[in-house]
């Protein structure tokens, strides 16, 4: 195979490439639901789950088939759960659910929150509706406060809405031709948001340093 062969099954390989279609969020909400089906129940009692301390520094925590499933006030969620440190002062916690899938089609977890304190009973319980909107992710803040200091754990999961959203949006394209011109214009659409029971959470804890 000559030079000129070579560059262009190269090219005709990065075109298939480019073509390759995208994981929608319909097919990742309906992989999702079958995973969270079959998913066993990690264990009866939430004293008997795995935990890890609150980290301190921002991190991503995923909500898929890898995390432990409990059923919360009746309903069967994947979950993250941690456990937090002895209250000195007042802190918050920010979780950012981040949305998956394509530009038109996307899914993402309705993150939901429980706190507990030393014997698992539950304190706190916030549901979606303090949830608020940053692009098609979603974002709540959990304060505690000196009256809070019996919290001890804080497990986040899932919600089972079993809906979906269209949201409008507005991007701007631009395009190189040859000769070195370059094109901008811009497209308006509409994006599906799907709620599925996995996800991505991004979690910041403010005020309280090492």
């Amino acid at each position: 195979m000559n030079r000129r062969q070579t560059r262009f099954v190269a090219l005709v390989a990065a075109m298939l490439g480019g073509c390759a279609t995208p994981i929608t969020g319909q097919q990742q909400q309906e992989q999702a639901m079958r995973d969270l089906a079959n998913a066993p129940l990690c264990c009866r009692t939430l004293a008997d789950a795995k935990r890890k301390p609150l980290p301190l520094e921002p991190h991503d925590a995923p909500v898929d088939s890898s995390s432990q499933a409990f059923t919360f006030n009746g309903m069967k969620s994947f979950f993250v759960l941690y456990e937090l440190p002895a209250f000195r002062k007042p802190y918050s916690i920010t979780i950012t659910s981040i949305a998956k899938g394509t530009l038109k089609d996307a899914m993402l977890l309705i993150p939901r929150v429980a706190t507990f304190d030393s014997t698992f009973h539950q304190i706190r319980y916030v549901d979606e509706k303090t949830l608020r909107n940053r692009g098609n992710n979603l974002e709540r803040t959990l304060f505690i406060n000196p009256e809070d200091a019996k919290e001890r754990y804080v497990a986040i999961f899932g919600s089972d809405l079993s809906t979906s959203v269209d949201r409008a949006y507005s991007r701007e394209t631009v395009a190189a031709v040859m000769g070195g011109v370059v094109i901008y214009g811009g497209e308006d659409g509409k994006t599906t948001v799907r709620t599925s029971p996995k996800g991505m959470l991004h979690i910041e804890v403010r005020d309280l340093g090492p």
